[in-house]
């Protein structure tokens, strides 16, 4: 690595992000999702990845966008770390701290890190959704037995209210 010295100008490799909306991943907008069981009878639930809170599903999910944005800045100190292997620098800009692989002399080579650094970002934020999504998954499976549980549940309470309401109501005609 190139070592620089404080007072030069050099290109520091930022990576930001903005936040985005976006086609809710789970629903594709719907709002709802169906569950095909292993009978095959199929159950639509709301979505809850695309809820907020206690709301209802919006169809939309808010993300962050990573983005590349060179920068150029002065250093303004250097902290060098000395071990019996490696010489190891930070610069300073300010109250900015940045790691020498960060720093280059050129705003081409500086928007290159970055380009590699977003890649690696979003790499790790669409493995990161996949694994939610799969979670989820099994969330709207518990929902769809726990709800069919309850409504047949509901079912055989009603019929069981119904036949004694008729038992009461034949015998009230005979007295």
């Amino acid at each position: 690595m190139k070592e620089y010295k404080v007072g030069d100008s050099v290109w520091h490799a930022s990576c930001g992000t903005k936040q985005i909306e976006k086609l809710c991943p789970i629903c594709f907008g719907k709002k709802q999702v169906k569950l095909i069981l292993g009978n095959d009878d199929e159950v639509t639930l709301p979505c809850n990845y695309c809820r907020l809170g206690l709301g209802s599903p919006r169809g939309r999910v808010t993300e962050h966008e990573y983005i590349a944005k060179p920068e150029q800045v002065v250093i303004t100190e250097i902290e060098m770390k000395v071990t019996a292997s490696a010489i190891e620098r930070k610069y300073w800009s300010g109250c900015y701290l940045f790691d020498e692989s960060d720093i280059f002399d050129s705003e081409g080579e500086a928007l290159a890190r970055c380009l590699e650094v977003v890649a690696k970002k979003q790499k790790e934020e669409s493995t990161r959704a996949e694994y939610i999504k799969k979670d989820r998954q099994k969330s709207f499976s518990w929902n769809a037995g726990y709800h069919l549980r309850e409504a047949a549940k509901a079912r055989k309470d009603a019929e069981y209210h119904e036949r004694n309401a008729v038992l009461c109501k034949s015998r009230t005609k005979e007295g």
